[in-house]
């Protein structure tokens, strides 16, 4: 979840195309909305309107009729009514205790709709009173408004002889079940277009974003750097490609000088061997000794550069093994030795990890030899850190400064700047430790500890039980 939020970043490719798509059906659903408010209230007007005629029509009637007359013909019209479910209620009625609600827009309208109407009918009235009642006003919970749909428009006519004429009808369109349902449908259809928008975005994006890591990867390391599937929309198909071009050549150039290193460090051996075999002759002793500590000097430095080339690549498979108790094992035959080392467990249960076994030994052995050559021992630990596991390797040590913690891991960079090798090493160990971690996935760094001595951190990926089988096979 959490790769995938990052993912969808704003400053992220994939989340400004997922922001873009969301944003323009937002505002296409907005007008949408506004749409469909519009018609309805417009069918409310219209329904308002299709009232007022009603009451002129009724008023207009009634005026011709006698009393028995107007008796019958409002007791049809509730007959009708009932029988057909019209929210229209009309009947004569005694004089309204309120007077017109004039700050209501609607009730302003239909008092005058209703009187021109009549006015325009030769049959002006004497007054015309509207207003809107609510299901909260106290006149609501009359039982005379039963069965009443609220909030409904309420006028009252009076024609020429002084009698009262009531008409209520609902202010809105009744069936209110509808209304919201065709809202809620529209948010709904918002949702789902977002979530299909927002997955197609993503599985274009796929691709470039195993891009991303890949060039990382190759950046850290070119040699353990895979191919990329040439899969996605053309524009990614095309990066995939050059990439796999350049990879592929930068993989072969990187081949043709470890290549080269070892050609040359096997042919040196050679010449060595045979001034090893006339030192017997050189006189004095001093100088035959000097020579072969200067030759074994050489033959050292070769064979560190033949590691160093050889840590670059390997044919060993990784497998799943345990974390804690392959380092502790590593801390038992480097104390056995005599060596300084102790090893801690800090984690809560078993931590897997698929790695190349010989390569990560050598690793966590060179960081714990350093460690016991400049500090005298050797604090070996492992912890898990969300989805990765962390092995550390520290010591009491005089640290480095810190503007020299990545500089090195440079072939043959030393602190010590003698350039003796009883002093300073090769400045090889902690590059061909990097290279064995990053043959196994993962990365090393080192940080000054508080009251002094350096810490090596390794961070290799959490192995799930679920991909163990597959590493397996």
């Amino acid at each position: 979840m959490k790769d995938f939020i990052k993912f969808l970043r704003l400053d992220s490719l994939c989340g400004q195309l997922v922001a873009i798509a969301v944003l323009s059906l937002a505002a296409l659903q907005c007008v949408n909305y506004y749409a469909v408010y519009s018609i309805q209230q417009s069918y409310a007007g219209e329904f308002l309107a299709v009232g007022h005629d009603y009451l002129a029509s009724v008023c207009q009637a009634l005026a011709h009729m006698s009393a028995a007359e107007r008796e019958e013909y409002l007791a049809s019209l509730d007959r009708s009514r009932v029988a057909l479910e019209k929210p229209f209620r009309f009947r004569a009625a005694e004089a309204p205790e309120w007077e017109t609600e004039t700050d209501y827009y609607k009730s302003v309208l239909a008092r005058e709709a209703v009187t021109e109407i009549l006015t325009r009918a030769g049959i002006p009235p004497r007054d015309v009173r509207a207003r809107v009642l609510y299901k909260d006003a106290p006149e609501a919970s009359s039982p005379r408004y039963a069965g009443y749909v609220f909030p409904m428009m309420q006028m009252f006519v009076q024609s020429a002889d002084g009698s009262w004429f009531e008409l209520s009808q609902p202010l809105s369109v009744t069936d209110r079940r509808l209304i919201w349902r065709q809202r809620i449908f529209i948010m709904l259809e918002s949702l789902i277009c977002s979530a299909v928008v927002i997955i197609f975005i993503v599985r274009a994006m796929l691709p470039l974003n195993k891009l991303g890591k890949e060039v990382e990867r190759f950046g850290a390391n070119p040699e353990t750097a895979s191919p990329l599937p040439e899969r996605g929309n053309y524009e990614v198909r095309e990066v995939a490609r050059s990439f796999n071009k350049m990879l592929a050549r930068v993989q072969r150039s990187l081949a043709e000088r470890n290549n080269m290193l070892e050609a040359m460090g096997h042919d040196l051996r050679t010449p060595l061997a045979r001034v090893q075999l006339r030192l017997d002759a050189v006189e004095p002793p001093a100088l035959r000794e000097k020579l072969a500590a200067n030759i074994e000097e050489i033959r050292s430095i070769i064979e560190q550069g033949l590691e160093l080339a050889r840590s670059l690549r390997t044919t060993e498979k990784a497998v799943p093994m345990e974390a804690a108790a392959f380092v502790e094992s590593i801390a038992d035959d480097m104390a056995a030795d005599g060596g300084a080392v102790s090893f801690t467990d800090n984690a809560e249960g078993p931590l897997l990890i698929a790695a190349r076994p010989t390569c990560l030994r050598r690793a966590v052995e060179n960081l714990a030899c350093n460690a016991l050559k400049y500090a005298g021992g050797a604090e070996l630990s492992v912890e898990r850190r969300g989805e990765s596991v962390i092995i550390r390797v520290e010591d009491r040590g005089p640290g480095i400064p810190p503007e020299l913690l990545e500089k090195v891991f440079e072939p043959y960079f030393r602190v010590e700047g003698s350039r003796s090798r009883g002093t300073g090493g090769t400045g090889l160990g902690l590059t061909i430790a990097r290279n064995m971690v990053l043959l196994n996935n993962g990365s090393l760094t080192l940080e000054n500890r508080e009251g002094g001595g350096l810490r090596a951190v390794i961070t290799l990926p959490a192995l799930k039980m679920a991909k163990i089988g597959e590493i397996r096979s």
